[in-house]
């Protein structure tokens, strides 16, 4: 009698056809090799056959729908194309400048009527205008022959510091300097400010809060501002420093007073006189202050 055997048992046939199939489906596609669950290699390694086997992780039914229809609409699904860079958008440029720009400029009055305003930068550059029109860039010219000369293809400023000479198209100006007074350094986060002006005036404050004073001194000579025998209730500091003048912008210039800014800022309650003196940092305190600032200070 013919041995009966389950289709189910016999190779090639009913499920291990199928699963057969599987097999040799993962095993042509290194694709779908990589993407199975149980392959813990990556692309182009091997399945983990205990587990592929063992139907723990999923029997071979699931693999089956796995493989007709996730792995077909994973393999068939492109990446993403890379996002393109944003490229950033570009800022026009003003030919003119904003008001505050000429703030501290030089001004040269000229003969026969017009202003030539010139801001004359470190770099060597300067920006000039004519009658508070269009703002002219002038790199300096290294092969000038006379003087300091800046100038771009359509206008040529040459200088000597006291005076300019502004030469565009049809247009030559010859202008004398006339120096501006400046004002003293702001100091952000004070709630007063003094000046020499405001010397012997009594100034009330809490604890915490600070004032500034601003004074003309001559660093250049050595001289400097700074408090003398302050009080244990106050704290005394260097604030910001600056051009008294706007001569003091031009090229090749030297010396001349400066502002200097003394920060004082009340750290407890306590009342009495501040004194700040001028003197060189490095004389002995024999020698006497060259000069002195004294207001009263009241904090609570």
């Amino acid at each position: 009698m013919m041995e009966s055997r389950s289709m189910s048992s016999i190779p090639g046939s009913g499920k291990n056809r199928r699963y057969g199939g599987i097999r040799r489906q993962l095993a042509k596609s290194p694709l779908l090799l990589a993407l199975h669950p149980c392959n813990r290699t990556g692309v182009g390694g091997e399945v983990d056959q205990g587990r592929f086997h063992s139907g723990t992780i999923m029997t071979f039914r699931a693999i089956a729908v796995s493989a007709g229809l996730g792995f077909l609409a994973v393999g068939c699904t492109q990446p993403a194309p890379p996002v393109a860079p944003v490229e950033p958008t570009s800022q026009p440029v003003a030919d003119k400048p904003a008001d505050d720009a000429f703030a501290y400029a030089v001004n040269y009055a000229c003969e026969g009527g017009g202003v030539v305003d010139v801001v004359f930068s470190g770099n060597g550059g300067a920006v000039a205008r004519l009658d508070g029109g269009a703002a002219e860039t002038l790199p300096m010219n290294p092969d000038a022959q006379n003087g300091i000369e800046y100038k771009n293809a359509t206008t040529t400023l040459k200088s000597d510091g006291g005076s300019v000479t502004w030469a565009s198209g049809a247009t030559t100006k010859t202008c004398m300097i006339k120096t501006r007074d400046l004002p003293a350094p702001k100091v952000e986060g004070v709630v007063r400010a003094l000046e020499e002006k405001d010397a012997g005036t009594t100034v009330d404050m809490k604890v915490g809060e600070k004032i500034s004073v601003a004074l003309v001194g001559v660093p250049t000579a050595g001289y400097v501002w700074g408090a003398a025998s302050p009080p244990a209730f106050i704290k005394a500091s260097d604030g910001p420093g600056g051009a008294t003048s706007t001569a003091q912008f031009t090229p090749g210039f030297a010396g001349g007073s400066h502002w200097e800014v003394v920060v004082v800022e009340a750290v407890a309650a306590g009342e009495g006189e501040i004194t700040l003196a001028q003197r060189r940092p490095w004389e002995t305190t024999a020698e006497p202050d060259a000069k002195t600032f004294k207001f009263k200070l009241k904090v609570s």
